[in-house]
């Protein structure tokens, strides 16, 4: 290639024709920029094209910080989450402005429904004998003599065998003067049993009072 009226690439040196357009290394338009025999740095090589990238890249990092930044700034100005009540052993931990909660105080009726004792129904009592009988005046009918007793041995000796009697469960239980009947031996305080209209009636009494007193027996008293 011919050196006379040649020039270079301003970009990479190359020698060019005369006339030359472009380079045919490098493309670089040739014929504006003088020549120069010392060829340019690499980064100046590569000045024009990163140039193109690099700053539209650090705009939009500036502006995605600045978008983080205002984002933090927006959810701080919230209000404060409210503090979670935490149940511990059936009581409520209170915090924040959560309003103190308070057991209601026992009614009077609740107090008294648990104070009071319980009411208990009293068995009923043991039927009781009726007193003791007297003979009718003037009567004449059938009874059953439980036992007989010298008068000479005294009145009570006899009633302590008619409370005997009613202990024993038999009713109209008696004490009688054998001297005031006729159809009785005088001088014996009798123990009797019942007023029968008749003999029949009399019997059917008798094994009941058997029970009490073995040698009961049915006798009819006359006045």
């Amino acid at each position: 290639m011919s050196t006379e009226g040649a020039t270079r690439c301003p970009r990479c040196g190359t020698a060019a024709e005369a006339g030359q357009e472009y380079c045919l290394e490098c493309g670089a338009r040739l014929g504006r920029e003088p020549a120069t025999a010392t060829p340019p740095t690499a980064v100046a090589d590569r000045s024009d094209w990163s140039a193109a990238w690099i700053l539209p890249a650090l705009l939009g990092l500036v502006i995605a910080i600045l978008g983080t930044g205002a984002a933090i700034v927006i959810s701080g100005d919230g209000e404060e989450p409210s503090a979670i009540p935490t149940a511990t052993g059936g009581s409520l931990t209170v915090t924040g402005g959560t309003p103190t909660l308070t057991a209601p105080e026992p009614t009077t009726a609740a107090m008294t429904a648990t104070t009071a004792p319980a009411t208990t129904t009293a068995p009923p009592p043991p039927p009781v004998n009726p007193a003791a009988i007297t003979w009718p005046r003037d009567r004449r009918g059938w009874t059953i003599v439980l036992l007989s007793l010298p008068q000479s041995n005294g009145r009570d000796a006899a009633g302590a065998q008619a409370k005997k009697a009613r202990d024993g469960g038999l009713r109209r239980v008696g004490v009688l003067d054998s001297s005031r009947y006729a159809s009785l031996h005088p001088g014996y305080y009798v123990v009797f049993h019942g007023v029968f209209d008749s003999e029949a009636e009399a019997s059917s009494a008798l094994q009941r009072a058997r029970a009490v007193f073995p040698t009961a027996y049915q006798r009819e008293i006359v006045p």
